[in-house]
């Protein structure tokens, strides 16, 4: 089992612990450039995130593109292009900006479910601080985690091998993730009936799930979670662990997300965002605008606009997952605004039209020339 949470004594409150500030001899005016430069020094990504968000907020209509399709490459989920051999020029409609919905904390009771008697009240911001230190070498014990599902019914429980011999720390679930049964069309004919729900298993260690995700729930008691620690093994040991069912609007973007979890680095969701490698100082700056504008000239200049659909759609994706478990970690926020506004510039300037962005608050863009 993860390691058990150590208690720390802290405030809610940072007045509690302040002590009082002095009176300044400063003069005003000098007080409060100083000010401005701590603030930006200390609080700069984040202060950018929230500008570059309320900047993107403003615009209500949607950013509109004409994308050319050739044939049978028309994959886009907002806007389907007829299937034929010749190029067709296809008017696409993306949002102007992938809103965050107000931001909530997963339960106690979720966490304390998760975790048993080592949880002693602590923040869900704190148990994902805590968690982060063992997070890569928990992921390492999922990727080796191997199993079979051979009935067409979903079963409670499966067995699993867990292939990693040095492991101590196995998972506790695995979640059956599917994605939302379409709806009958209208003028379907009688004899219709809904597709093939297709499900994908993920071993899963509940305490990292419960920490990030607000709306997900309780996991049930798994008989992994009481054991405190797995001896290393000389083979590969086979273990049973309880199911989860988890519906997702996007079950395809779900393990990029899920890594995210374990690791907390935006890189993770980078390589799955962009189409192409990107710099350690993006990864460093990602709300600079500059930083931005060089990574979106640098594939709307490269990858055809296809191509950068299918990368928005994962982006959309992603958010979509997001929203639907109240994931609201600050870094995962951030790499999906930064990586949005990338991939919508990169689509402007790659359709020819590298004011469509900006104009979107307008009724009707301006036509290019």
């Amino acid at each position: 089992m993860i390691r058990a949470l150590r208690a720390r004594n802290f405030s809610k409150r940072p007045s509690e612990n302040t002590p009082p500030a002095k009176k300044s001899t400063t003069p005003k005016g000098i007080r409060r450039n100083r000010t401005r430069k701590t603030k930006k020094n200390i609080t700069a990504a984040k202060f950018d995130a929230e500008q570059a968000k309320k900047k993107a907020q403003k615009s209500s209509l949607p950013v509109r593109f004409n994308v050319v399709f050739y044939g049978d490459n028309a994959d886009v989920e907002m806007q389907d292009a007829p299937s034929t051999s010749q190029p067709t020029i296809v008017p696409v409609m993306l949002p102007r900006a992938l809103n965050q919905p107000p931001v909530c904390e997963p339960s106690d009771e979720a966490i304390a479910a998760a975790t048993g008697s080592s949880y002693c009240g602590q923040p869900a911001a704190f148990v994902r601080d805590e968690l982060e230190s063992s997070g890569p070498r928990s992921l390492q014990t999922l990727c080796s985690v191997v199993t079979q599902v051979d009935s067409a019914v979903l079963p409670k429980e499966l067995a699993v091998v867990v292939n990693d011999l040095t492991a101590t720390d196995y998972p506790t679930h695995m979640l059956a993730v599917y994605a939302p049964v379409p709806k009958k069309p209208e003028n379907a004919p009688a004899s219709w009936v809904p597709p093939r729900t297709d499900v994908k298993m993920y071993p899963v260690h509940s305490l990292f799930m419960a920490a990030h995700c607000a709306k997900l729930g309780a996991f049930p008691p798994s008989p992994i979670a009481a054991v405190e620690s797995f001896p290393a093994s000389d083979e590969p040991r086979t273990v049973t662990l309880p199911v989860r069912p988890l519906c997702l609007p996007s079950p395809s973007t779900f393990p990029s997300l899920l890594h995210y979890f374990y690791l907390r680095r935006p890189e993770v969701l980078f390589k799955a965002f962009f189409p192409c490698d990107f710099s350690t100082d993006f990864v460093e700056n990602c709300m600079n605008e500059e930083e931005i504008m060089s990574l979106a000239t640098h594939i709307g200049k490269t990858f055809n606009p296809n191509v950068i659909l299918k990368h928005a759609k994962v982006i959309h994706g992603v958010w979509q997952n997001a929203c639907a478990l109240g994931a609201f970690d600050d870094g995962l926020w951030m790499a999906i605004d930064s990586a949005y506004e990338v991939i919508i510039n990169a689509l402007a300037i790659g359709t020819g039209n590298p004011r469509a962005v900006y104009v979107a608050k307008s009724p009707s863009p301006p036509t290019q020339a």
